[in-house]
Formats: structure tokens, sequence, C-alpha cells
């Protein structure tokens, strides 16, 4: 729903391939998909394989290996190890990764915070594997294979296959919330919901994540930005910057104030709902002329 923007992402990124490659591990050297992965390949640039490349990683593999017996024990072995792995990393060092990154809010849904918490070694938030660690073992410790999210979505998705990596894009304008009828939102009126309008790849996720029916439930919030964008029509944006005018508050932070969200394309990942209340914004915006 919400790209992934920091700008220390290739630092961190790089840190973290650091951390795993010089991780100790004891390798069973009679298995394939072990020589594959940290000898036959390149191990680093696996871990820190772009997310438009992840795709391609793939078709690598499944042609250095066309026909794989998932039943064998080669196989059994190959993902047990890769898993356990990830548990191992997931332990000691994505919390690490996770405050560095400085991630707030859950990509996939942009309704819950996500927190990195120090407590024992563990991590608040949760990491999906984009593409699924029990299907793709192999891209278990790639770095744009985890995608920091909170617990209800990782849940939700499980190990479905969904198409938006959110390292590479968020929802944008292919998929917006609405008020499907605004006036009967002004009128205060029961009939009326909040809906996405989006294209199929969005759909895909707004299905996994079931966010259609998490969105319905803040109708209270879009109402509030409804009743907002009518006094904001009336001067009351001016009156406040006037309020403000010796204070140095600048219009992005008036905004903030107006709005209690960030309005910025490129920080919708620092509160909850902020996608929810621009594309309302911009919504009743249009209608307004």
């Amino acid at each position: 729903m919400i790209k992934i923007e920091k700008s220390n992402i290739l630092q961190v990124s790089n840190y973290y391939a650091d951390s795993i490659v010089n991780m100790k591990r004891h390798l069973k050297r009679d298995n394939p998909y072990l020589a594959y992965v940290f000898n036959e390949r390149k191990f680093e640039e696996l871990v820190l394989c772009p997310p438009l490349s992840l795709n391609k990683e793939i078709a690598s593999f499944n042609e250095r290996f066309p026909y794989i017996d998932y039943e064998a024990g080669d196989w059994s072995y190959f993902k047990k190890y890769m898993i356990g792995q990830y548990e191992k990393v997931r332990k000691e060092i994505l919390h690490e990764i996770l405050d560095s990154l400085n991630i707030n809010v859950c990509p996939y849904c942009n309704r819950q915070y996500i927190f990195g918490a120090d407590n024992n070694r563990k991590v608040s938030a949760q990491f999906d594997h984009f593409y699924s660690k029990s299907s793709y073992p192999y891209l278990a410790l790639s770095f744009y294979n985890l995608i920091p999210c909170c617990p209800t979505c990782n849940k939700a998705k499980g190990e479905e296959q969904i198409e938006i990596n959110p390292y590479i894009e968020g929802f944008q304008n292919n998929g917006k919330l609405t008020i499907d009828s605004p006036l009967n939102c002004i009128l205060k009126n029961t009939d009326w919901e909040i809906k996405f309008e989006s294209d199929d790849r969005c759909k895909k996720n707004i299905q996994a994540f079931a966010l259609d029916e998490l969105y319905k439930k803040h109708k209270d919030y879009a109402y509030e930005i409804a009743m907002k964008s009518i006094a904001n029509q009336k001067g009351y944006y001016n009156d406040l910057k006037m309020s403000f005018i010796d204070l140095g508050v600048t219009d992005e932070q008036i905004d903030r104030i107006i709005w209690g969200n960030y309005l910025d394309e490129n920080q919708l990942s620092d509160r909850p709902l902020s996608k929810m209340t621009l594309d309302i914004i911009n919504q009743l915006k249009s209608l307004s002329g």
C-alpha cells in the first residue's frame, strides 16, 4: 500500500548483509541447494538482491534445479536449515534493522504502528517474507524480501503471493480510498462507505490483507476529514496561518495541525491512516472544483 522510502536504506541493507555473511554456520557439504546458495551463487549478492531482481533469482534457481523432489531429504534439510538461519537472524539482528530504517507504520495496511524493541533480543514488529520462506527458502535471508509489517497483516497474508512489493512501489493513484457518497457522509446519513478504487494488482493486495473490511471501520475518521475539508473551504486554513504568523510555522506544519497527519507522499509511512487522509482530501478537492 505504502512504498518504503528511506534515505538510509542502502546503508542499512549493507550493514545487514555484513552481519549475515559473517555469521558462523556449519553447512552440510553434500547438499546441492546449500552449495548453490553459499558457494556456487555469491551469497552476499543473494542477500542484497534488489527487489526488482528477486523474481530473476527465482528463475535462476529453477533453471539450476529444474526437477526438485520436494519430498526428498535434501530439499527438506535445505528448507529447514534456511528457515533456521532466518529465525536466528530475526532474534539477533532484525530489531536493529527495524530501528535503523525508522519505519513507523505498517506499509501493507498503513493502519498500525510498528516499532522495534530490544527486549531480550526480540522484535515487537514482524517481518513478512514477500516470497514465502517455505516455498523459496533460498530467499529467506534476502533483505528486500523481508517486509516489516504489523502482526495483523503478517497473519492475514500467510504464504499468499501478492504483486506489490513495498520496496518497489506503493498503491499511489492505482489504489485510492474514497467516500462513496460524500453528501451522505457530510449529512451524517448512514448510507455511505469507505471504498477502494483500484486496479487489478492493487486488488490482490487489498484482498490478501482484507483492507476493504478493515478500512470500513474508520468511518468516524473519514467523517472528520470531510468536516475539516468544509471548514478549510471557509477560510479556516488562512485564519490558522495568521494565528501562527509570528511563530515561523510552515505551511506543511499547518497542514499537519489541521489534518492530524502527513500529506507528503514521501512521509505516508510516518503515521497511520495517512494515505486515507490524503486520498479523501484529494477526492473532496476535486468535487469542490
